[in-house]
């Protein structure tokens, strides 16, 4: 019943532009002056949720190499072995949740209020292919534009924390762009604090009662990643003077602690929204607000 639930990733795709697209682009003013309204595609391509298994990079440190690429496989394998072996009961306590579901439903909403006029709204769990991408564009009216949404959602390797991103990204018309990358793109990445001490004791804290930590974080996630998305086409690339005065957020990498480094934008309910050095917008706990917390 449960199959193969695990990924082994480098890093989550940058999807819908690939490589060549750089983290953060904005519509210029004249671009988006002549946009009276969006067609909104949302794309949810998960059923469920899955560990973000880290791929082993053993290869680098050798130089490459068939050897390398072969340690790599094995020891990447046995990665996500040991963490499939200890998510069963976890995924019985969760095997009613539909994030498809909850964020269609709470992304319809929020672009209601979205800047720009979001006119025809669709949903689909089908990948958006190459081919799809310039169909939808060439159907656009004059005036049109596409707004294309893809989230994706994971458990880190020590499943203490729950992690979205999404990447976010405007169309034009092909003949109002020669571009095949999109005219604005901005990635979305939210991180809940972390739960436990990490593997199977954070597993059970995240399946006790009907998994209700789980099932509240995750709706948290979708709530922050809208928010984000009525904040991202307003957000500028962050500016080498900016850059001078960032402040520090805790980062759980999955393997260890990490830093995010940012600009701050919004704070509310115990978070943070900031515009990472990295040019994506991250939605993490605010520490200023834990402290505040702890004094009360």
């Amino acid at each position: 019943m449960y199959g193969l639930r695990l990924v082994a990733t480098l890093s989550i795709a940058l999807l819908l532009g690939g490589c060549a697209a750089p983290m953060r682009s904005s519509l210029t003013p004249e671009q988006r002056g002549k946009i009276t309204e969006l067609t909104a595609h949302v794309v949810v391509v998960q059923d469920e949720v899955i560990a973000d298994v880290q791929a082993s990079n053993v290869s680098a440190a050798l130089g490459g190499g068939l050897i390398g690429a072969m340690i790599d496989s094995k020891v990447t394998n046995n990665r996500v072995n040991a963490s499939q072996q200890v998510l069963g009961p976890f995924y019985a306590a969760i095997e009613d949740v539909d994030y498809r579901k909850e964020f269609n439903d709470s992304i319809r909403s929020g672009l209601a209020g979205y800047p720009i006029k979001v006119g025809q709204f669709t949903t689909t769990p089908r990948a958006l292919s190459n081919d799809r991408l310039a169909h939808l564009r060439k159907s656009l009216q004059p005036g049109q534009a596409l707004l294309v949404i893809v989230p994706r959602y994971t458990l880190s390797m020590d499943f203490r924390s729950f992690d979205s991103e999404s990447v976010v990204t405007i169309w034009l018309r092909p003949e109002a762009s020669d571009s095949n990358l999109p005219s604005q793109r901005g990635v979305l990445r939210y991180q809940s604090a972390p739960l436990g001490l990490g593997g199977k004791e954070s597993l059970a804290q995240w399946s006790a009662e009907n998994a209700a930590a789980f099932r509240d974080k995750m709706r948290e996630s979708i709530a922050e990643t809208v928010r984000m998305v009525m904040l991202d086409i307003d957000v500028a690339s962050t500016t080498a003077e900016q850059a001078k005065d960032l402040k520090s957020f805790a980062f759980n990498t999955g393997a260890g602690k990490g830093e995010i480094k940012g600009k701050v934008l919004k704070t509310a309910n115990g978070r943070a929204i900031v515009l990472g050095a990295d040019q994506k917008l991250y939605s993490l706990p605010d520490p200023a607000s834990i402290a505040v917390a702890i004094q009360q």
